[in-house]
């Protein structure tokens, strides 16, 4: 069943595709980025979408980005074990989420 965390920001509505999630890291301090497995490109067709990064301003440090990180990771977990006839998880963060952007690579033809 595919599985999708749900969270919302500055009254838009992101799904993140919990069966898709390659990795999770620590950006800078504050940051926290989820790598998916499939590429998506902007209508522009500029850029592919890579990801998606998570700014809290309250986890100002690399210890509270640390929880920030670890908070998603169990969040993935739960969202994953749920029943399959659930397929949207309502995502929770330790600290809340003062910033949101996709992580894109930029490319254009030659």
């Amino acid at each position: 069943m595919v599985k999708f965390l749900k969270t919302t920001f500055s009254d838009s509505v992101i799904l993140v595709p919990a069966h898709d999630i390659l990795t999770m890291e620590i950006g800078s301090n504050t940051e926290v980025k989820i790598y998916i497995n499939k590429v998506g490109h902007r209508a522009t067709g500029a850029s592919q979408v890579l990801g998606y990064k998570f700014s809290a301003t309250k986890a100002s440090d690399t210890a509270k980005t640390k929880e920030q990180l670890a908070h998603l990771v169990n969040e993935l977990e739960k969202a994953l074990s749920t029943d399959w006839k659930k397929p949207m998880y309502e995502l929770s963060f330790k600290y809340p989420v003062t910033g949101f952007n996709l992580i894109e690579d930029e490319w254009s033809n030659p």
